[in-house]
């Protein structure tokens, strides 16, 4: 590393814009637990391989698959016990609508005694009250089936945690099976090599006109433009500005190539 740090300050001294950068894959991404559990399965043999939506790691699950059987079938037998009960319902309106009339209609007879009147009064309460409390019942029944949902969601998602897929190059494998991962554990390191990319930092004189330079590689004049060009210097490298350039994907990675803005 400071053999390559020298001859990097040595080339910048007598050429100028002279960059020794590495060429990296396009990105890495970093994949973390997103939730904890004992690792099943962790497919080292697939380091340094390509893979396409391939179940690298799984943790263990079969809790939540159980739970998530469960809540399944009580939410089933939530919806059959609310659709009785909305038949329910419809009779107990049905009925009271009809005691209802029925007291309306002998209630101002004289003919009829104050117990009669009292009587069916009575009865059309007893059975309203009997639907009202069967509209609270189907709320509570609907409150049921929304909190079964909102845990067979969350079920669900934890379960996709559990199962790591990947697309891309396998570059690392932090954990291998028995392992126990709490959240945010490192699980696998995944590199896009599609592309290519090298960052350099620019200093000021080379950020003059920048858009009117060409960028040469290895001493030849390339089409190649800035994918990231910052305007804001580096919060490391805090006299230069951090520039990205895209390449095609090369057979091998983090050979070093020289690098010239002018």
């Amino acid at each position: 590393m400071k053999k390559i740090f020298l001859i990097f300050f040595t080339l910048k001294a007598l050429f100028g814009a002279v960059h020794i950068v590495k060429v990296e894959p396009f990105e890495i991404y970093h994949i973390k637990a997103a939730t904890s559990g004992q690792v099943v399965n962790s497919d080292i043999s697939k380091e340094s391989k390509v893979v396409n939506n391939y179940e690298i790691i799984k943790l263990d699950s079969n809790v939540e698959e159980e739970n998530l059987k469960d809540l399944i079938l009580k939410l089933k037998n939530t919806k059959e016990i609310l659709k009785s009960n909305k038949e329910l319902l419809k009779n107990l309106k049905k009925l009271t609508d009809v005691k209802k009339d029925n007291y309306f209609r002998i209630k101002d007879l004289k003919t009829k005694s104050k117990f009669e009147k009292d009587a069916k009064l009575t009865d059309y309460l007893q059975t309203y009250n009997q639907y009202l409390s069967q509209k609270e019942k189907i709320k509570s029944l609907l409150n049921q089936i929304s909190d079964l949902k909102y845990n067979i969601a969350r079920l669900k998602d934890t379960l996709s945690k559990k199962s790591i897929k990947v697309s891309g190059y396998v570059y690392k494998i932090y954990v291998k099976r028995g392992d126990f991962v709490n959240l945010g554990s490192p699980l696998v390191d995944i590199a896009d090599i599609s592309k290519a990319k090298i960052v350099l930092y620019l200093d000021k004189d080379e950020m003059k006109n920048i858009e009117k330079k060409s960028i040469y590689i290895d001493g030849k004049k390339s089409n190649l433009k800035f994918y990231k060009l910052y305007k804001i210097a580096d919060s490391v490298h805090i006299t230069a500005y951090r520039a990205e350039i895209v390449l095609k994907s090369p057979k091998l990675f983090s050979k070093l190539i020289k690098v010239e803005v002018k």
